[in-house]
């Protein structure tokens, strides 16, 4: 049941006409033999290839498409086949972690797209502060081209069983990927049916993990070359852990020095990555180094998943793109008429969600925030396009929750806080991550986030984590165990009692942990 309530009721169809409402609606009519059926392919081994017949849709990625590259292929699957393939796909999901590097962040549970932009930032900003030694440090950042498109099934095959999946798991999810047969639809109309060789379907269940453990043989070639010395992998700290490269479904950016021996390793990595999985890096991203690896240098780095690499001291024309964002979208739907309720739905659902990525690893400037937010105003006050509305209230009393009389619109500079609060949160849940590994090791090294300090020459990414500490304490609470941890002076271990100080005459708590005033008793 999971499987069939995890489908969008009213998604693209597949070829059979039906949407995954049908069967949610009516599933104590047809739930029966749906279940048989699914159970059949999925235990006893029977034919997938009727309900593996898919459409293919082309999506256009940028907005005047002139070749086919410009497109992007999306497969729209049965609704039976998506029950089958969601519910291999539910499995897996729970073991994907322990298969896949630390370096991945896509897909995996526990693991955030933020994350690779912090560590990013993190280790490029070392790279900027280095001032000694002979040789410097490189990134290279790839862009994989049409990757799923391009995965040879053979290679699928092999990285799975060399993860020690069971022949019998391999061959059932090979059966669902290699069973397909595709129909190109044009203009309302289907086109003639044909059976691929090779490639990964967009909108496949499956298609995501599966090309996590392609790209895990990417992980495991500069595994290899950095623990037989051939290449040199790059640190954010000189106790911090190493690190090669980051990976982010497709998006891949590697570390290394800048050695021309190094760049041909390098270069010879990805040739036979790609010559197995049949990957192929995109020919627009291809002068010593440069030359070697037949990529274009940069001594400004470009974006990363979608956000700047380097923030000087203009931080506020860093981020004005995402002004203009929210400006360009306004200007867009300006022309139609939308009611008040209207607006209150597009400003909380699109244009107050816009910076929201980059207001969870940066620090976004006060101006800019109230220059957000003064946009906004003034579109929710217009009467039309070109006239400026009567502002009754600030809009600071619009951003009250409606029980006291708003309309629960974001604060900006305190929504910044709240997303930048919860990196800090998820360095003191999750010190185990590659994310916590780096930044201990490089500002608390001795301690815990909450006992950190600024520091000097810190990056901006931490400047922006740290400054969130005391919004961070008002909320925080210890879970007492041993409490060999907490102080008892100092921590908020008390229920309902957050914000009482502790005084005791003669005694000097700032010393004492929780777990001197615990008394272990015999019960016999």
């Amino acid at each position: 049941m999971n499987s069939i309530k995890g489908n969008r009721p009213t998604k693209a169809l597949g070829p059979d006409g039906f949407p995954a409402l049908f069967y949610q609606r009516y599933w104590h009519i047809v739930g029966k033999d749906v279940t048989e059926y699914c159970l059949g392919i999925l235990n006893e081994d029977k034919e997938v290839e009727t309900a593996n017949r898919t459409g293919i849709v082309l999506i256009p990625k940028v907005q005047h498409p002139s070749t086919l590259v410009n497109f992007r292929p999306i497969s729209l699957c049965s609704v039976i086949y998506k029950i089958v393939a969601k519910t291999v796909a539910n499995r897996l999901q729970g073991v994907i972690g322990n298969c896949i590097d630390k370096v991945q962040s896509a897909f995996v549970p526990g693991r955030l797209i933020s994350g690779n932009v912090l560590l990013a930032y993190e280790i490029l900003h070392t790279f900027r502060q280095k001032r000694t030694g002979k040789k410097g440090f490189m990134a290279v950042k790839l862009d994989m081209s049409k990757t799923y498109d391009r995965v040879e099934w053979d290679f699928v095959k092999e990285v799975m069983l060399k993860m020690g999946f069971s022949k019998k798991w391999v061959d059932l999810i090979m059966k669902c990927i290699t069973t397909v047969s595709y129909a190109v639809i044009t203009n309302g109309g289907r086109g003639n049916t044909f059976q691929p060789i090779r490639g990964l379907r967009q909108g496949d269940p499956l298609s995501p993990f599966l090309f996590l453990m392609c790209s895990e043989g990417l992980s495991s070639l500069l595994r290899t070359a950095n623990k037989n010395g051939l290449i040199k992998e790059a640190k954010a700290s000189r106790r911090g852990p190493k690190i090669s490269h980051l990976l982010f479904s497709d998006d891949c950016i590697m570390f290394g020095e800048v050695t021309e021996k190094g760049a041909r390793i390098m270069k010879d990595i990805l040739k036979e990555y790609e010559s197995c999985s049949g990957s192929n890096t995109s020919s627009e991203k291809r002068e010593e180094v440069s030359i070697v690896l037949g990529v274009r240098s940069s001594t400004s780095p470009e974006k990363y998943l979608g956000l700047p690499n380097v923030v000087g001291r203009q931080k506020k024309e860093a981020f004005q793109n995402l002004l203009d964002r929210i400006v360009k979208r306004i200007d867009g739907w300006s022309t139609r008429l939308l009611s008040q309720g209207g607006k209150e739905i597009f400003i909380k659902s699109v244009l107050q969600a816009i910076p929201t990525y980059a207001m969870s690893c940066f620090l976004l400037p006060k101006a800019l925030c109230e220059m957000i937010e003064s946009k906004l105003a003034k579109y929710w006050w217009q009467k039309g396009v070109g006239q400026r509305g009567i502002h009754w209230c600030q809009w600071k009393f619009l951003c009250r929750p409606k029980q006291e009389c708003g309309l629960g619109f974001r604060n900006m500079a305190q929504f910044n806080i709240a997303l930048l609060a919860k990196q800090g949160w998820r360095l003191l849940n999750y010190p185990n991550s590659l994310v916590a590994q780096v930044f201990k090791a490089k500002y608390f090294p001795t301690g815990d986030f909450l006992n950190s300090s600024l520091g000097n020459s810190c990056s901006y990414v931490w400047r922006s984590i740290w400054k969130t500490k005391a919004t961070l304490e008002k909320g925080l609470f210890w879970r007492v165990g041993m409490g060999m941890n907490i102080s008892v002076k100092n921590d908020a271990w008390i229920p309902n009692y957050i914000n009482v100080k502790l005084s005791s005459s003669g005694y000097n708590l700032h010393f004492y942990k929780v777990s001197e005033l615990i008394k272990s008793h015999d019960r016999d």
